[in-house]
């Protein structure tokens, strides 16, 4: 497993159906289910436990038919190259290449089961 930063801000992605996608964030991403409210509501927490991404399927008029629209919630972990192979070997869909390195960062989009971006830092 992967070791995740600690956040500096948590971020909600509205998601469509009763599924949320929670099980890939916490089988692929690693991130632990801190409270659910079936089908309307996830929150997701570092394994310290701090919250730091929700779910939401409570307001469906406010979730955009075009996944990745808005906002892009980036998570940052302590070893980008091991996190990479790890989604790859998980057939994890990648939304570009690594960015950033020659601006001295280092950034990789996935996309969840729902088409949303997830960024992915060190």
């Amino acid at each position: 497993m992967f070791c995740l930063r600690d956040p500096c801000l948590a971020g909600m992605i509205g998601v469509h159906g009763s599924g949320m996608g929670s099980a890939w964030y916490r089988d692929v991403l690693g991130l632990g289910i801190g409270w659910l409210e079936a089908g309307e509501f996830c929150a997701l927490t570092m394994p310290g436990g701090e919250a730091v991404l929700a779910l939401a399927t409570d307001h469906p008029d406010r979730i955009s038919d075009r996944p990745g629209t808005g906002w892009t919630p980036s998570l940052t972990v302590d070893d980008l190259d091991d996190m990479v192979g790890r989604l790859r070997d998980q057939a994890v869909q990648f939304d570009a290449e690594e960015e950033g390195a020659d601006e001295g960062y280092r950034l990789v989009r996935v996309r969840d089961p729902g088409g949303n971006p997830i960024g992915l830092t060190a």
